[in-house]
């Protein structure tokens, strides 16, 4: 028979391991990707990733929306099956978008959409350029 303690370790260390194998899962399993990330898949693949809303892009439709996410080196179309507030004016939005990533279509067809504000810098910046 087991003593007291040894009862307790049998049953602690077990549950401490689950633990630590939750934890190393979720850290590495939601890694946000860029854009040029997308370039390395072949198949349909479930992706959260970061970019900006490339200016001009945005497109209401009468229950989504759609728009180009680029990180400066590549660009994905996404659709998004809800009615959101974009700016089309510049391409400072960043979102974070997560859904099923179609490389053959290289669209993100996505089911939830988080927008960052830009920070006043940016806005600044956009200001001169835009001026000028």
């Amino acid at each position: 028979m087991l003593g007291g303690k040894a009862k307790i370790i049998f049953l602690v260390v077990p549950l401490i391991i689950v633990f630590i194998a939750i934890g190393l899962v979720g850290l590495y399993s939601s890694n946000y990707l860029s854009v040029s990330d997308l370039r390395s898949f072949n198949e349909p693949v479930k992706v959260t990733v970061m970019g900006n809303v490339t200016k001009g892009s945005v497109r209401m439709l009468s229950d989504a929306v759609t728009f180009v996410i680029t990180d400066g080196d590549y660009s994905v179309k996404v659709y998004y099956p809800s009615i959101v507030q974009l700016d089309n004016s510049t391409n400072f939005a960043q979102v974070t978008v997560e859904g099923i990533y179609y490389p053959d279509q290289n669209l993100i067809n996505a089911t939830n959409v988080l927008f960052k504000c830009p920070s006043k810098t940016q806005i600044e910046m956009y200001n001169q350029t835009s001026s000028e």
